[in-house]
């Protein structure tokens, strides 16, 4: 089993340029197993700030031989925080702000839109196979799955309460957690980001190729709910990719009434085609986000997103994305939020909602891929959906989708789902084969 840890570092320069030119670093060495995160100091700006890359070795402190001559070998590395050749989470997790995944150098958030990506994903799948599970795969998605456990028993709470359960469990990046659950059907939170609650327990169908009905279990779920379903179905226990939410349950059932009259269990029905129905278009979804009131421009510091980077401003003049924080704080962002010049509303929503009405706005071109013989469905990783639409997807499967070079894979996906989505979403899809 691999332990995460973290080897400090010091420089001068560019902290978003560092992180990005360690991440591709890691991407060309083929180093992303051993080197998943970057973290800086907060506020770090150009002036000498304090770095951290987190390493995943057998034993605290032993820096894999690949990373020691592929990596460190470079400049940025000269400078080590002296005293000190390794640091936990909790050591340096009150002096650092956001992590960097290294593969959002691919798919980066919030950094480094790729404008153009590989139009050949599937080819690209044929090439480089989808990875299969690992130990560490194993063993992460384990302590995901006992945090539905710990969510499902409580039934609700606060923001802080999800974020020390995460803690306890050793999950970092609360936040990224909060959206799988939620993509996944199985927690909700409240609108103004203070509260979370657990959906009731249910079962959702999805397509299947087999002569009984396909569902996946959503909502909350106990230890022993899985093993209890057996008496009644064919249950299949599939890990999410990379292990980062709690594995997928499906069953082959032939009469869901049995399950229905013995378990307090809903059949949802197939809510990925509901929500391929009901989902408003772009433009509508938009109207419906948050509002916030009594935002004083000259209060607050800006960047704009310019479709690849977020850039300083003076003050938001243009429709478009910003990040705004106070200006005597000079940390990490208070809000990211989308505004609309027209009627001068600050709009919250979804990280990826918003760059995406930022890439419609600018009329970029947002595309898709999909592939009728294996029903997997293809988004440009710098092109992610808005959450609720996003959701959908997910729910055809029950899966998350799957990192494959600059694109993200969605599995068992309907055509006429493809249809419906990009309609509302102004996207232009293009049908392709895997085995072209």
């Amino acid at each position: 089993m691999l332990l995460r840890w973290y080897k400090g570092f010091s420089h001068k320069g560019n902290p978003m340029q560092l992180v990005e030119q360690i991440s591709k670093q890691v991407l060309q060495q083929n180093l992303s197993r051993f080197v998943p995160i970057v973290r800086l100091e907060k506020g770090a700006k150009k002036k000498t700030f304090y770095f951290f890359i987190a390493i995943e070795s057998p034993n605290i402190g032993e820096v894999p031989s690949e990373v020691q001559l592929k990596l460190l070998q470079l400049p940025f590395f000269k400078y080590g925080i002296k005293g000190s050749t390794s640091f936990s989470y909790e050591e340096i997790k009150s002096m650092v702000g956001a992590n960097h995944y290294v593969e959002d150098y691919t798919n980066p958030i919030p950094y480094q839109f790729v404008k153009k990506v590989d139009d050949r994903p599937f080819e690209f799948i044929a090439l480089h196979p989808i990875e299969q599970s690992s130990a560490d795969t194993e063993a992460l998605s384990h302590r995901h799955e006992h945090l539905l456990y710990w969510l499902s028993a409580l039934g609700s709470g606060t923001w802080e309460s999800f974020k020390k359960a995460c803690e306890a469990l050793k999950l970092e990046e609360p936040k990224r957690i909060l959206r799988r659950l939620r993509l996944l059907g199985h927690i909700e939170f409240a609108p103004d980001g203070n509260r979370w609650c657990t959906a009731p327990t249910a079962l959702v169908k999805v397509r299947s190729d087999c002569a009984s009905d396909k569902f996946i279990l959503c909502g909350q779920r106990s230890i022993n709910l899985p093993r209890k379903l057996e008496l009644y179905a064919t249950v299949e226990v599939k890990k999410q990719p990379r292990g980062e939410a709690p594995p997928c349950i499906s069953l082959q059932i032939d009469i869901i009434e049995k399950i229905s009259s013995e378990f307090t269990v809903a059949n949802a029905g197939e809510v990925s085609s509901q929500l391929g129905t009901i989902l408003p278009d772009i433009s509508n979804w938009k109207q419906s986000l948050r509002c916030l009131q009594g935002i004083v421009p000259s209060l607050y510091e800006w960047k704009r997103f310019d479709g690849n980077d977020f850039v300083s401003c003076v003050s938001p003049r243009e429709t478009g994305m910003y990040q705004m924080w106070a200006a005597s704080e000079q940390q990490s962002s208070c809000y990211t939020l989308f505004y609309e010049q027209e009627s001068n509303r600050w709009l919250q929503g979804d990280w990826y909602g918003l760059r995406f009405l930022a890439l419609q706005h600018d009329r970029f071109e947002c595309i898709v891929h999909y592939d009728p013989v294996s029903w997997r469905l293809a988004i440009p990783v710098s092109q992610r959906w808005p959450e609720i639409y996003e959701r959908a997807l997910v729910l055809a499967s029950g899966l998350l989708p799957t990192y494959q070079g600059s694109w993200l894979l969605y599995e068992n996906v309907g055509l006429e789902l493809v249809q419906q989505l990009s309609d509302k979403l102004n996207v232009k899809w293009e049908e392709a084969s895997t085995y072209a």
